[in-house]
Formats: structure tokens, C-alpha cells, sequence
């Protein structure tokens, strides 16, 4: 047996509450939960929002070199999105774009199938929009992507990100909890205070014990809106 740990967490373009932005600190949160794969929202390397190319390395360290980003905004070489780092390599890499009306924000699901000591995993990172219309268009796409994805690979599929629904009673999460297991997991929203679920995961194999919680205190509280979820996912040795 054995277990991978990922990390699902909107870093709030790596600003902390006070205003202060320091990826360093969100690395040394890797490395103190021992992180093999982390999904983030709201990375943020534009020079006008105070970042650079090198932020990457920075976030993931050097014992994370496998990389996925998921630009949803650019400007120059900077951009903004979705990123996954692995200490496994990434096989394949695939960005989805979500249809969004023009002037909201864009939005996509990035797809990393990702070889692991365990075996191949596929992994789908995303950040859906505030607005319900917007979801109501988004999570059909999902659904859809989920399905293609399901039949080209063998391998257990995870989905996770901000899901930006915090209705327990959405029919938009019904849709995707027939489709996919849902992991429990507790409220990350907002961080100093958690009420609302946004950041939500699910999987695909019954033959995995899937577990996730969402970690707290003050200094974790502190790095962003939003409070990361650290997932475990039990694999038997291939």
C-alpha cells in the first residue's frame, strides 16, 4: 500500500489577508504536509499584479519540477490560472476551456495524467465562475470532460478546485456527485471564519479510500481567503 497527497488550494493570487504576497510560505506548507501534488487556483505570475515567471519554482521547490500551468488571464509573458506541480511526471497536459460570456472572467480545467509509484493518475484542476449562470454552463462541460476523460485512460480520475458553490442543495453538484465520488471535506471559506464549501473534490474508483480535510490555524488561515484541503488518496503497490 500506499498514499498520495495533494493539495487543493486557491492562494489568492499569493497574497496573504494582510495584503502581504509571499509564495514562500505556501511552499514551506508543501513541505510541512509532505505534498506529492498540488492543484492551485489564482496563481498569479502578471508583473502588474507583483509577479514573475519564477514564482513558479518558487511555490513547487525542487522536489516539484513537473508543472502544469493554466493561464485563464496573460499579459506579456505573466499570466493568470490554474497550476498543478508534481513531484511525478506529468505525462500528458491539456488545458479545457470553459465557453464564458466576454466580459466575466474566463475560465478552464486543466488535466494532467500523471505517472505515479502507484500507477497513472488523471488529474482535473479548475476554478468555476461566481456566477450560478455561469456554472450552469460549466459543469455540463465537466461532466462531459470527466466522461472522455474516463474513456481514454485507465487510470482513477480526481477532480478539484473552487467549485464556487455553496448551496448543499445544488442540482449542480447533484449532476456531479452521479458521476463522481464525492470526498467529504469542511467548510474553506472564508478563511479566518469557514462557513461556505467552495473548494470541493471528488474521484472516480471504489477501490480507493479517499480522505480529505481541510487544515486550519492561524498562520494557514493567514496565507490566503481561503483555507487549502489536504487530500490522501490510498494506492495499492503496482
Amino acid at each position: 500500500m500506499g498514499t498520495i497527497r495533494f493539495l487543493c488550494f486557491n492562494i489568492h493570487g499569493g497574497y496573504s489577508r494582510g495584503g502581504k504576497r509571499d509564495l514562500g510560505r505556501v511552499h514551506k506548507l508543501l513541505d510541512r504536509y509532505d505534498i506529492d501534488i498540488a492543484a492551485f487556483q489564482e496563481m498569479e505570475t502578471r508583473p502588474s499584479r507583483g509577479g514573475k515567471a519564477s514564482d513558479i519554482d518558487r511555490l513547487a521547490g525542487g522536489t516539484r519540477p513537473f508543472h502544469l500551468p493554466g493561464p485563464t488571464l496573460k499579459e506579456g509573458q505573466g499570466w493568470y490560472g490554474n497550476l498543478i506541480v508534481s513531484r511525478y511526471p506529468i505525462l500528458k497536459a491539456k488545458a479545457h476551456t470553459m465557453e464564458t460570456t466576454p466580459d466575466l472572467e474566463p475560465r478552464n480545467a486543466i488535466d494532467a495524467l500523471i505517472q505515479t509509484p502507484y500507477g497513472k493518475i488523471r488529474l482535473l484542476n479548475t476554478h468555476l465562475s461566481l456566477s450560478l449562470f455561469e456554472r450552469r454552463r460549466e459543469i455540463p462541460k465537466l461532466i462531459e470532460l470527466i466522461r472522455a476523460v474516463e474513456k481514454e485512460e485507465s487510470a482513477p480520475v480526481f477532480l478539484m478546485g473552487d467549485i464556487n458553490e455553496w448551496n448543499p442543495f445544488s442540482r449542480l453538484l447533484h449532476f456531479l456527485n452521479t458521476v463522481l465520488i464525492p470526498v467529504p471535506v469542511r467548510p474553506t471559506f472564508p478563511s479566518m471564519l469557514p462557513f461556505l464549501k467552495l473548494d470541493r473534490i471528488w474521484h472516480d474508483s471504489t477501490r480507493l479510500r479517499v480522505t480529505a480535510r481541510t487544515l486550519r490555524g492561524r498562520s494557514v488561515a493567514a496565507l490566503s481567503d481561503h483555507l487549502p484541503v489536504l487530500i490522501e488518496a490510498e494506492f495499492s503497490a503496482t
